[in-house]
């Protein structure tokens, strides 16, 4: 969940079909058993933070660790308990159905592995408490999977976007729908396992937001907002509708995943930011972006973004104006 919402329902990651989505995603889930099997080492100590289904703690049970500390604070916890007694690893995969923040472990671990991750990374709401977790639970010397996150940004044409936007201006159903379209163009995009970018929808060279270093960010850093400029340069001479965001993780040594425009699709699909209406490129015209994520309660993060065009203002638009709107 993503857009916050002031009373939340039992959380999404308390659905079954969730987890079934992310285990069944091999580009994902296979990455990171690759990672686990290239860092544990027989004997250690391993906590998984948002265990979920418990699948990243199977795995590292399964390469050699003596014990898994599965946090998991939705009820999906008594799904991993079942799954790691089906797979014979419930002696050492010690399932705690609790907030990472409040749990008490019996000693510090050795790895602290996490699927933290959004469609561009931090946009999942789960920095803060992986961080507080490394800080509180994690040996000197221990190990973060992943070790670093990146997120990029770059010019695209989102067909379906365009689409959806289009079929609201054209007042359907005789009706007038531009309060709609304005909620549509302030809010990012995520399309999960439905559509995916390809590297010919892409309209400019990626341009780099942030790198998120597991080892060294400060809690006090996960805590505030991630923002960043960066320069697009234009490939050809087309039109762009929204920012393609996405993050590339360096989850162990030599092990990587990336779920941006042209890489292999995954349940994460597309995240894009419109733009209000199609803007004109020419070749090797550089233009501004801006991208701005902060922590927001009791869930999610809010997102503002905005382009600048050669000798133009800024296109500015933000996801918390809009409903706060809403909500007053």
């Amino acid at each position: 969940m993503r857009t916050p919402i002031r009373n939340p329902p039992d959380p999404m990651y308390a659905e079954i079909a969730v987890h079934r989505t992310m285990i069944c995603d091999r580009v994902r889930t296979e990455a990171f058993r690759r990672a686990i099997d290239s860092v544990v080492r027989p004997g250690d100590i391993v906590l998984d933070v948002g265990a979920g289904s418990g699948i990243l703690s199977m795995f590292a049970a399964r390469a050699g660790a003596a014990r898994v500390y599965a946090v998991e604070r939705t009820t999906v916890a008594v799904l991993a308990q079942e799954l790691a007694a089906a797979n014979g690893v419930a002696e050492i995969v010690q399932v705690i159905h609790g907030d990472v923040m409040d749990v008490e472990l019996p000693e510090r671990v050795d790895l602290i592995v996490s699927e933290w991750l959004g469609g561009f990374g931090i946009d999942e709401g789960m920095l803060v408490p992986v961080i507080a977790a490394r800080d509180r639970w994690l040996k000197p010397g221990g190990v973060m999977v992943p070790r670093s996150v990146t997120a990029w940004a770059a010019l695209v044409h989102d067909r379906y976007l365009g689409e959806t936007v289009e079929f609201l201006r054209d007042n359907p159903y005789g009706l007038r729908l531009e309060g709609l379209v304005e909620m549509t163009v302030n809010e990012i995009s995520y399309s999960g396992t439905f559509r995916h970018l390809t590297a010919g929808d892409r309209r400019s060279e990626p341009g780099r937001l942030w790198t998120t270093d597991a080892d060294l960010i400060s809690l006090e850093q996960a805590q505030a907002p991630h923002e960043a400029e960066t320069l697009l340069q234009v490939r050809d001479h087309r039109t762009a509708n929204a920012l393609a965001l996405w993050f590339g993780a360096d989850l162990a040594p030599g092990i990587s995943l990336s779920v941006g425009p042209g890489d292999p699709p995954t349940h994460w699909g597309m995240t894009t930011a419109p733009l209000r209406s199609p803007v004109e490129l020419t070749p090797d015209m550089v233009v501004r972006a801006r991208v701005r994520t902060a922590p927001a309660r009791p869930v999610g993060t809010w997102t503002s973004w905005a382009i600048a065009m050669p000798g133009a203002d800024w296109e500015e638009h933000d996801e918390q104006l809009v409903w706060e709107e809403i909500d007053d």
